[in-house]
């Protein structure tokens, strides 16, 4: 194999898309040291809002990386061929985005030298530690987890990301024994991140909106649905603009998974969670409906509506759940009803203080730039340029790990390669480490 790590294998639409990925990678990193420099003044953040855009997408992307893991693991765990297709796609997804997730904890902190904290004085009464600990955890199985998958593949093309493993059939058979162990670790690692991260929120004191039992299973819930849901579209777009095959028969199968997960999420446990704060209210039958089923925020309505309704109506239909681009909107309205709910569950539940008595807390901020603090016991939060950039800048880097990933590891097995005629792509990014043939084929 003529292993190479440049661009070339990517061709122009694929350079353009590097090159923005790295644009917004660099415009991230210039608004952190800017925040850095400046302080957390220059964030939306405040006394009453203490927490904002980047812990509301720490959850997203542990959602993410979550459920793309459990179902990437659960075939390989019950010795099912069947999705091995995308099984490595949908681990390297997983990866980038619990790498999103673990660094959106540093702007958030204000102070990078915080985090040290976590490592020499740890409280292990405290969820932080905790959740703080099994995303290094996670981050570093699932790395692993990656190179177990693609290793042999890797060594049969000759590529020094091998790191000395032969490609024979003991060792292939070997590795699928591994990778069974590894699905058997990753399933239960992956319920405790999200559930832990769920915890932290239902263990705040004073905070009514989230204090309930049923947080940490919503939680895992929403991961599994964003985290096929974006397998999906991953996949997809993969299989569009790379070499990476996608089979159609899958498309309805995941789909219709998919379907099932968005109804229990929705239809099941969001009135099964809002139901009993809604009797506790009133016990008229109207007022109890109306409390689980109507919300008073637009967010609300985007989770449900656009997250919920419209995908299930996609996905229910045989019909149009064979066609892609079906299960491709669907996934995509999942994943943006799932971002809504993160938005519903901070920037609304974090709006009251645990102080209900006046004068409250300072906001933190001057009243009109000029005057003493303003004292309140609740609060508004608007995330800030500065905030939005750095954000942008690590969806950017994951979207980069993802993109590299795609060229220089072999996301499928090597049987599809065999079996597969590969499609005529001369843009296409190289998705199994070769350069790109016009016969479909690779350089090795």
């Amino acid at each position: 194999m003529s292993e190479t790590t440049s661009t070339d294998g990517f061709g122009t639409p694929g350079k353009v898309w590097l090159g923005t990925l790295v644009v917004l990678v660099v415009a991230g990193l210039f608004a952190w040291f800017y925040q850095l420099s400046e302080g957390l003044a220059v964030t939306g953040m405040n006394n009453v809002f203490s927490w904002g855009l980047y812990i509301m997408l720490f959850v997203f992307f542990v959602g993410l990386s979550a459920g793309g893991l459990i179902i990437s693991s659960v075939p390989k765990f019950f010795h099912s061929d069947r999705y091995d297709s995308i099984a490595a796609l949908g681990v390297l997804v997983s990866f980038a985005c619990i790498v999103v997730a673990g660094l959106l904890i540093i702007p958030d902190l204000g102070r990078p030298l915080k985090a040290i904290g976590f490592l020499l004085s740890p409280d292990f009464r405290s969820p932080m530690v905790w959740d703080f600990a099994i995303v290094i955890v996670y981050g570093l199985f699932t790395a692993g987890y990656f190179w177990l998958l693609t290793r042999r593949d890797l060594a049969a093309r000759g590529s020094r990301l091998a790191f000395g493993v032969k490609d024979t059939a003991a060792g292939r058979k070997r590795d699928k024994k591994l990778s069974f162990w590894a699905a058997a670790i990753a399933i239960p690692l992956a319920v405790a991140l999200h559930s832990i991260t769920g915890w932290i929120f239902a263990l705040q004191i004073g905070r009514g909106d989230w204090f309930s039992p049923l947080v940490a299973p919503m939680f895992i819930m929403k991961a599994l649905v964003s985290g096929l849901a974006l397998m999906l579209v991953v996949a997809v777009l993969a299989d569009r603009f790379t070499r990476f095959e996608l089979s159609r028969e899958l498309v309805p199968e995941l789909g219709k998974v998919l379907g099932i997960f968005v109804a229990v999420h929705i239809v099941y446990l969001l009135a099964a969670e809002r139901l009993p704060h809604a009797w506790a209210d009133s016990f008229g039958f109207w007022s109890i409906t109306s409390g689980f089923l109507v919300g008073d925020t637009l967010s609300f309505w985007l989770w449900t509506l656009v997250g919920g309704v419209i995908p299930l109506a996609l996905l229910v239909l045989p019909s149009l759940r064979r066609q892609v681009w079906a299960v491709f909107t669907a996934s995509v309205f999942a994943i943006v009803g799932i971002l809504f709910e993160g938005v519903n569950l901070i920037f609304t539940g974090y709006d009251q203080l645990n102080i209900d008595a006046a004068p409250g807390v300072t906001t933190g901020t001057d009243y009109l730039n000029y005057g003493s603090n303003v004292w309140a016991t609740s609060g508004s939060y608007t995330p800030t340029i500065v905030e939005l950039l750095i954000s942008l800048g690590l969806v950017a880097l994951g979207a980069l790990i993802v993109t590299l990933g795609l060229r220089f590891f072999p996301v499928f097995p090597d049987e599809t390669v065999e079996t597969h005629t590969r499609r005529e792509r001369p843009d296409a990014a190289a998705a199994d480490g070769g350069q790109a043939r016009t016969d479909g084929g690779t350089d090795e």
